[in-house]
């Protein structure tokens, strides 16, 4: 309610309050009654404030004196806003198109609009602005200038946090802003910051928005017609000012222009003072476009501008401008350029020509992108780039702006420079900001470009990296050190770096102790604090007040960076060696894993450092459970731990695969900056397992195990042996010095001088190792040889007692005979003073206690607390703390004459369980048996809670049955007894059958007797069949989830095993005892010498480099590291997914390449396009001449072939043509008449061939010549157009794609056709056969068989050469031919030339549908708009092989068939379908019934391959008209089963009609060659019959004359 009602008393809207009408509707409201619109917009009706409407009268008429202005101040009316909330756009179903939404006035205020955005819309910070400029109408944009422009922008605003300005309608530029959102933007509605500031009067339908707060679901699709626009759905939010017109845009400029301006004058980051940079970006646009890019270009501070080239208009004017370096050449052609561009006048275009050049005064401030050239950079890049530059700020400033946005790749390339000038500490302070704001890539920037942390990195600015409020906001470091301090801290507290190692501390654990905690840290900081006290203008207090800065201490300086610290800074001091490791630590502990990962990778001591890592994260993820935190938090914090943990496995292996040595060495070397731990005991520390299973790791601990003896099998029964016998210690073997050189050496070997001593007093170790040296030197003659042999075996003894291995042996021994003493004193009876037995265990047992006593003092840990939390940490020290304690208790009340001494026995005999149970700890160094262990020990941790459960179930049991049982029963310890005794052994088996039955026998039974059985079946169906078994179950879980680790545990183990025995004394309780007062010896002389603390700290297990030794094991692991990094990267690069998206960037550049070749090649077609033309029309030329000179000699040649004929006699027929026809129309029947029986007049023109097969008069010769000559005369404007449509076709013939041939390839065939001559009149024709086969030659294209059918083969030709183009030259035909099975089946019917017979009938099938269909397209009515056609079949002779086939024109596209010869036909789903199906049934009723055209089939409209089915007629009738595939009576009858009418049928009027005849009308001479006469039945039968049969008669005659 409080939002609504701020958004409410905030913003208004506006309306008109006073109707003024529109100056161009004072000259018409007097003549017209329409209603006239006010200057706002609105009509009359439309003025909701207005209380009544002025009359007619009171508007002023057109020379009424002086028109009062309408202004948006004097005559519009305020009120609280009514529309505001989420706009729901319905135009995209698979995208969430929401957006934010408020109706606000023209004169709002642009604080309260930014307050609205950031505060109540959540939109992030601006950190750019990005307002877009350009057409408002909708403009086409050039594919590359649109790809840019969207990547660009919309990568710019992701990449920095920028918000997008722009008109926010759905046409022009603001629509192109809208496409690149949805192509390269996010879903996010917070980080898709689009923001449209769009008029209110102008929205289509903006009435649709109108409510508070309220969801308003709004379409985007307005009417073309309308002035008003759309809202474009893919913006985020839109602010809709009203200035209270409608329909007139513009009003939103002003608001937007002050609302940039008020969001230039916010701060870029809280740790910048620099403001908001603003950019312009202008993609084509009107002249108003150039004077706001002036606008901005002149405000101040200037705004740059960014103009895409080649989008257009305004855009493209300042692009030419921008390039001109003589601007005033282009003075007059450049003003007419912008007069037709925008169509403005010379005055007009002469006043924006002005316009542009003031804007290039300012030249500086515009970028132009060019998105043609080759050298252009990305989009977002060059956008950047143009911010930057035209800020003009200083580099620190630009640096500042380049490090808000996260873009390093801008700061590397034009502002971390060669030569560039800096500001003193700008450098450092960017280095401050960087980690603040955790920029990983930044801060490698500044490290790579000369930035040192040993100048950088301080005491202050340390403090201020963890006292920052950046990053997560849990403020878990302060909660951490109040668990450190068990107290609360006030807020605003000053974390110190004391604290943050006492938090360290805490989280490691153990005996680590922090640099940051030791007593020469603290004294250095002390001085700092006394130091800056005294200065009197910075402080260092642990508890600041709220009201002080905390992101900057007191103390803090960075204005002199390069100068050298005075002495008391901290900064200088040595101890800041490792400055990578503190800044490592730090991004650790603020959970900044990117930050850690890059520090990771520089400095020293990676593999350590990783370790810590995964320690510090493990901690942090155990207190984050502990706390009842984010488990998500905890989680993450996990796997950060296992990430680091990783890192050190994998840095181990690559070091122990290039030197095994080196990688030992490295995993016990000490490490000063990590508390002196050793690389090992820090992953140990960690629960690191696969880090201490490790081969390295494991290899390391076996050469600790066995010390210096060098022995792989029987290692146990010669170590017995030896034990047992000591003169056997000289039949070992050991190892030599430098076989162990990478093992490190206890303090012990240290003193006896085994080491070459610890890097910082190399002169003790010299002195520890004298005296072997000048043994071993051979001038050493002072020396006997049996001093010699006595140190030889000083040391074989030294090193043989001293290997763990060993000391294992040996204490095991020991233990055994211990517990055998025990045992004996346990079992036999007590004596009343200890037998000799009980004095040895007591002695055992109290130099154990004594040797648990020296094992806590001797801890690493300073504090006493510290100590023993980290002794009893140890699950066997706590068992053995309880052995020991209840051992002397028990010696304490044996001591006693009476009871007590029972007492102490009955100790004695429990105390004995925790020494047997010890044993298992001995078992433990077994791989095998420790693996059992291991399992055991999770079992037992893990089955807490299910023995829970399984005590309440008893105890619910137990106590009802005792109460029902024992009513009388009275307060005992028995009592407790006999409740949990009976039903704990239940659950074993024991049910006590004769007990469940209480009643039974003489027995009286006690009142609710009768339910203890029950209740004992229930008890027991709980506990034995429930509760045990799921305890079975998850032991079962427990042991297979541990055997696949068990291995891996037992190496970690193994671990605490070897170190156990490592810093045991060697001589087992009870003379142990020696070995302590050794100790205390040497501690004396130690304390008398004075020992430093760090000597002191130094003892452990650990390797002691020298200075040259470490660096060189520091540069080994540097160069692991490298080497791992470009393995990794290898891999990364030849991974998967990086190869699908390297060859889909690939695949992406070569789309753009060819897009670019497309154009250009389709510009060269064009261009090639037009020089053809224009060479057609000289060839057209050239040709025209050629046919008139052939015209003249033509009529030459026909006068001197007069006079030949007139001397020549009739020519007779030869055998080599063919006869005029094969169908004589008036029968005949001997002999061939040659001479046609019509008029020469039936041709439009007589074919040359004909002339030398008549026998007429010499007369009827000059009567065609006359003829012929008129008509060559006439057809001279034919001649004309037939030589310019040969040229055209000859040009069209080389644009064809076709198969590339050879010319004339192929084989040489004769074409015959059926021609349509004309007979009795003009409507109606006969077909006759061509009178000669024109040649033709054919390339074959298929093989053979390739399309076959059921009746005949077919192949694909290619046409190479044609004679009189009975052919076409370069096309593509399909020859058949009839199957050999057919041919034979109907020899007996056709006994000669049976090819040719089919062939006949085949072509004569399908012209006779031909000409059924031309009928068929001719009545059909007008709303059956597909008129489908067959095509042209020939006959074709094969000369190589004689072979008669069928040629005919082949169809590409999809074939389909649409009815068979059986009457089965498709379901028809489109109009041209059901036309087809049509076509079959109006046959059958047209011819009725007599002939049924089947086996529609083809590609679209065009048909082949018909079969006519004809009544009575069979297979095996002699009188086969239309080929084999006519099936007679059965194809019909099934056909009029099957049929089923659709609406084109009903269309022809031949639904229901299949039973009865219908015909329509028959137009004669439309069915030419079938002569169809309505009046006779079965006319068309008999028609076509005795054609057929007068072709078969005459072709026993015509065959002579086929070849």
């Amino acid at each position: 309610q409080s939002r609504r009602s701020w958004i409410e008393d905030t913003f208004c809207k506006r309306a008109c309050g006073k109707f003024i009408p529109a100056c161009r509707d004072l000259h018409s409201f007097a003549s017209l009654p329409l209603t006239p619109r006010c200057c706002c917009g609105r009509l009359v009706g439309e003025h909701t404030l207005l209380e009544t409407g002025p009359s007619m009268s009171s508007w002023p008429g057109p020379g009424t004196g002086q028109q009062e202005e309408w202004s948006v101040e004097c005559h519009t009316q305020t009120s609280a806003t009514d529309a505001y909330g989420t706009i729901d756009f319905q135009d995209s179903a698979g995208r969430n198109c929401h957006a934010k939404y408020v109706r606000v006035a023209v004169d709002a205020k642009a604080e309260a609009l930014l307050q609205l955005m950031r505060s109540e819309w959540q939109m992030e910070r601006p950190k750019l602005l990005l307002t877009v400029h350009g057409g408002t109408e909708n403009f086409p944009l050039p594919l590359k200038v649109r790809q840019a422009f969207s990547k660009g922008l919309i990568t710019a605003a992701q990449s920095t946090g920028a918000w997008i300005l722009t008109d926010g309608i759905n046409t022009g530029v603001s629509r192109y802003v809208g496409e690149a959102v949805k192509t390269y933007g996010t879903h996010d509605l917070r980080k898709r910051n689009a923001v449209g500031v769009t008029p209110w009067g102008v929205i289509d339908n903006h009435s649709d928005l109108i409510g508070r707060d309220v969801l308003r679901p709004y379409q985007p699709l307005g009417n073309p017609l309308s002035k008003r626009v759309c809202l474009n759905g893919l913006h985020s939010h839109f602010l809709l000012v009203d200035d209270g017109t409608l329909g007139k845009h513009g009003c939103q400029l002003g608001l937007r222009r002050k609302l940039e301006r008020h969001i230039q004058l916010q701060k870029i980051h809280p740790r910048f003072n620099q403001g908001v940079p603003v950019v312009c970006v202008v993609v084509e646009g009107g002249p108003d476009i150039v004077s706001m890019v002036l606008e901005y270009l002149s405000s101040v501070p200037p705004v740059p501008v960014f103009v895409f080239e080649g989008s257009g208009r305004a855009a493209d004017l300042l692009a030419f401008l921008h390039k001109q370096t003589a601007i005033d050449r282009c003075g007059e052609d450049f003003l007419l350029r912008i007069g037709g561009m925008f169509g403005l006048e010379r005055a007009d275009a002469s006043q924006l020509y002005n316009l542009l050049m003031e804007c290039m005064d300012y030249r500086q401030s515009i970028t132009i992108f060019d998105s043609e050239s080759e050298d252009q950079q990305e989009a977002d890049c060059a956008i950047l780039t143009a911010t930057l530059k035209g800020t003009k700020a200083s580099p620190g400033e630009q640096l500042s702006t380049a490090l808000a946005w996260d873009r390093a790749d801008i700061a590397k390339k034009h502002i971390l420079v060669y030569g560039q000038h800096w500001q003193v500490g700008s450098l450092e302070q960017a280095m401050l900001d960087a980690l603040v704001m955790d920029r990983v890539g930044f801060v490698k920037l500044l490290i790579d470009n000369g930035m040192t942390m040993n100048r950088f990195l301080t005491v202050s600015r340390l403090e201020e990296l963890y006292n920052t409020q950046q990053g997560p906001t849990d403020n878990f470091l302060h909660l951490l050190v109040e668990d450190v301090k068990q107290t609360h801290i006030p807020k605003g507290y000053r974390v110190s770096l004391i604290d943050v190692g006492q938090v360290i501390e805490y989280l490691i654990g153990g005996a680590y102790r922090s640099t940051y905690t030791r007593k020469h840290f603290r004294a250095h900081y002390n001085l700092l604090y006394a130091h800056c006290k005294r200065r009197a203008d910075c402080t260092l207090r642990p508890h600041q007040s709220p009201n002080s800065s905390p992101s900057r201490p007191p103390f803090f300086r960075t204005a002199q960076p390069y100068k050298r610290k005075q002495s008391s800074e901290l900064g200088d001091s040595p101890l800041f060696v490792y400055n990578f490791n503190d800044l490592f630590v730090w991004a650790v502990l603020q959970r900044r894993q990117q930050m850690a990962l890059f520090l990771w990778q520089h400095g020293e001591e990676a593999m350590a450092r990783a370790t810590v890592a995964c320690k510090l994260y493990r901690a942090m993820a155990y207190e984050f459970r502990q706390s009842n935190m984010d488990d998500t938090t905890g989680e993450q914090l996990k796997t950060y731990s296992m990430d680091f943990g990783q890192l050190a496995v994998d840095v181990l292996d690559r070091a122990f695969r290039q030197n095994e040595r080196m990688a030992m060495k490295l995993l016990t070397s000490e490490m000063e900056a990590w508390s002196h731990f050793t690389c090992l005991q820090m992953a140990v520390s960690s629960r690191l397992r696969p880090f201490v299973s490790h081969s390295c790791t494991q290899m390391l601990l076996t050469d600790l195990w066995t010390g210096r003896l060098n022995m792989r099998k029987n290692s146990w029964f010669k170590i017995i042996l030896s034990i047992l016998m000591p003169p056997a210690i000289l039949l070992l073997e050991f190892k030599s010095q430098a076989e162990m050189s990478h093992v490190p050496q206890s303090q012990e070997a240290l003193q006896f001088g085994w080491d070459t001593g610890r890097p910082e007093d190399g002169q003790d170790a010299e002195k520890g190792s004298a005296w072997w040296e000048s043994c071993s030197a051979p001038e050493a003659d002072t020396i006997t040889p049996v001093t010699t042999q006595c140190f030889f075996w000083t040391t074989r003894l030294y090193d043989f007692y001293t290997a763990p291995v060993v000391k294992f042996w040996f204490h095991t021994m020991s233990y055994l005979a211990f517990l055998m003493l025990f045992s004996y004193t346990v079992l036999v009876k007590m004596e009343d003073r200890p037998s000799t037995q009980e004095w040895l265990v007591i002695a055992y047992i109290i130099s154990t206690a004594v040797e648990k006593t020296r094992e806590v003092f001797m801890s690493v840990p300073r504090k006493p607390s510290q100590k023993l939390k980290v002794w009893f940490g140890e699950y066997w020290n706590v068992t053995d703390f309880l052995a020991i304690v209840l051992f002397l208790v028990g010696l304490g009340l044996r001591w006693d004459s009476g009871s007590y001494r029972t007492a102490g026995r009955i100790t004695y005999c429990l105390d004995i369980i925790f020494w047997y149970v010890r044993v298992l700890d001995l078992l433990a160094v077994n791989q095998h048996a420790g693996a059992y262990l291991t399992m055991i020990t999770k079992m037992t941790s893990n089955m807490f809670y299910i023995v829970v459960m399984m005590a309440i179930v008893l105890l619910s049991f137990g106590v009802s049955r005792k109460a029902i049982l024992s009513p009388d029963e009275a307060l005992s310890w028995s009592l407790l007894r006999d409740v949990v005794n009976q039903p704990y052994w239940m659950m074993f088996g024991e049910v006590y059958a004769g007990e469940i039955d209480t009643c039974a026998g003489d027995t009286p039974c006690v009142p609710g007797a009768f339910l203890t059985p029950f209740l004992q079946a229930v008890y027991l169906f709980f506990q034995y069949i429930i509760m045990v078994n799921i305890l079975i179950a998850f032991f079962n879980n427990v042991y297979f989830d541990m055997r696949s680790i068990s291995n891996k545990l037992w190496k970690y183990n193994r671990y605490r095993y070897i170190m156990t025995y490592q810093e045991k004394p060697w001589l087992p309780p009870p003379l142990i005892i020696l070995s302590h007062m050794t100790l205390c010896v040497t501690a004396i002389y130690q304390k008398h010498r004075g020992l430093s603390e760090q000597e002191t700290d130094s003892c452990g297990l650990k390797l002691y480099l020298g200075q040259e030794e470490l660096k060189r094991l520091h540069e080994f692991e540097e160069r692991c590291l490298v080497s791992y990094f470009h393995e990794k990267n290898q891999d990364v690069l030849c991974s998967q997914i990086n190869r699908v998206r390297a060859t889909a960037e690939r695949a992406e550049e070569m789309g753009v390449v060819m897009g670019e070749v497309s154009d250009r090649v389709h510009f060269i077609q064009d261009t090639l396009q037009v020089l053809d033309s224009q060479l057609g029309q000289l060839q057209d030329l050239s040709a025209l001449a050629v046919d008139t000179l052939t015209l003249l000699s033509a009529s030459d040649s026909l006068q001197q072939e007069e006079a030949r004929l007139g001397h020549c006699r009739p020519i007779t027929t030869s055998r080599h043509h063919v006869p005029h026809s094969w169908t004589l129309p008036h029968g005949g029947g001997g002999s061939v008449d040659i001479m046609p029986c019509h008029t020469p007049r039936a041709y439009r023109s007589t074919p040359p061939s004909l002339l030398w097969g008549h026998t007429s008069s010499r007369k009827r010769l000059l009567n065609d010549y006359n003829v012929n000559v008129n008509r060559m005369l006439c057809c001279k404007c034919v001649v004309v157009v037939l030589a310019m449509e040969r040229n055209n076709l000859m040009r069209l013939a080389h644009t064809i794609p076709f198969t590339p041939v050879s010319i004339m390839a192929g084989e040489e065939v004769s074409v015959y056709t059926l021609e349509e001559v004309e007979a009795a009149g003009p409507e109606s024709s006969i077909p006759y056969w061509s009178s000669k086969g024109l040649s033709a030659v054919l390339q074959p294209l298929s093989s053979e068989g390739c399309l076959d059918g059921g009746l005949r083969r077919a192949m694909l030709v290619l046409c190479t050469w044609a004679e009189r183009d009975v052919l076409r030259v370069g096309c593509v035909y399909l020859v058949k031919a009839i199957q050999p099975d057919v041919v034979c089946t109907w020899q007996r019917v056709f006994h000669s030339d049976t090819t040719l017979q089919l062939c006949l009938r085949e072509i004569q099938q399908q012209r006779a549908a031909q000409k059924l269909m031309h009928v068929f397209n001719q009545v059909k009515p007008e709303n059956m708009p597909h008129s489908p056609r067959f095509l042209d079949m020939s006959l074709l002779h094969w000369h190589s092989d004689g072979q008669w086939l069928t040629i005919e024109r082949n169809m590409t596209g999809d074939f389909r068939k649409y009815n068979n010869n059986t009457g089965e036909e498709i379901a028809p789903c489109c109009g041209m379908e059901e036309t087809l199906l049509a076509f079959s049934h109006w046959t059958y009723q047209y011819s009725c019934r007599e002939l049924l055209v089947l086996d529609l089939q083809g590609v679209g409209l065009e048909l082949t391959d018909p079969s006519v089915i004809r009544a009575e007629d069979t297979s095996s009738s002699d009188d086969m008209v239309f080929g084999p595939s006519n099936l007679g009576d059965a194809a019909i009858h099934s056909f009029v089963i099957k049929h089923t009418c659709n609406s084109c049928c009903e269309n022809l009027g031949l639904s229901g009609e299949r039973k009865e005849p219908f015909r329509p009308p028959l137009l004669y001479g439309d069915y030419r060659g079938l002569r169809m006469i309505p009046s006779s039945r079965g006319s068309i039968a008999s028609e076509i019959h005795s054609k057929t049969n007068k072709q078969a008669n005459k072709h026993a005659n015509i065959q002579p004359f086929l070849f």
